[in-house]
């Protein structure tokens, strides 16, 4: 992964993802790619849990995120690169599937990788590159994931982990037991 800052640990990219675990891939893409938005959580200074909402960018089938420089997201995750990012729901009555994505932002240090990725972001949502040029660029590199939705009466989840691999988990109810399927 030449340009990006590697991290201790096996993570792999989101094409990756999408070739491991396309049940779990797809509808998260497919999320993302309507919205362009997601919930992203890092850890800040002191440890505590910080969430923000972000614009989010595929690439080549890679998942990116920018930021503004100096920003408290920027800072958390040049600190600590751990990070989740939560697909948005419209409202609660959005059954339609929630994306989860664990992992790390490891920054892209490419300049012109990063310029192009910027570039596509700036003219697919309409507004001027120079306005976000030099923005640093974080590529979503992943050690998890998961697809929740609702089939019926039943909380269905689809997940894929370095230490679990796939697996299927149904609860059929809000207070029947997690059953693996």
């Amino acid at each position: 992964m030449s340009g990006i800052v590697s991290h201790d640990g096996c993570m792999i990219t989101f094409a990756a993802l999408r070739t491991t675990a396309p049940d779990i891939a797809d509808p998260i893409a497919a999320r993302l790619e309507k919205s362009v938005l997601g919930m992203l959580g890092t850890i800040r200074r002191d440890g505590s849990p910080r969430v923000s909402p972000i614009e989010v960018a595929f690439h080549e089938g890679r998942l990116f995120v920018g930021m503004m420089p100096g920003s408290t997201k920027s800072q958390d995750v040049e600190r600590d690169p751990r990070i989740s990012l939560v697909t948005a729901l419209a409202d609660k009555d959005d059954l339609a599937g929630e994306g989860k994505l664990f992992g790390v932002a490891a920054r892209v240090t490419d300049v012109a990788l990063a310029e192009r990725i910027l570039r596509q972001h700036a003219t697919d949502g309409g507004f001027d590159p120079e306005s976000i040029a030099g923005s640093p660029m974080y590529e979503i590199l992943l050690s998890g994931a998961a697809w929740q939705f609702v089939d019926g009466e039943a909380f269905v989840t689809r997940s894929w982990s370095e230490a679990d691999g796939l697996r299927l988990r149904r609860r059929d109810g809000a207070t029947a037991a997690v059953v693996d399927a």
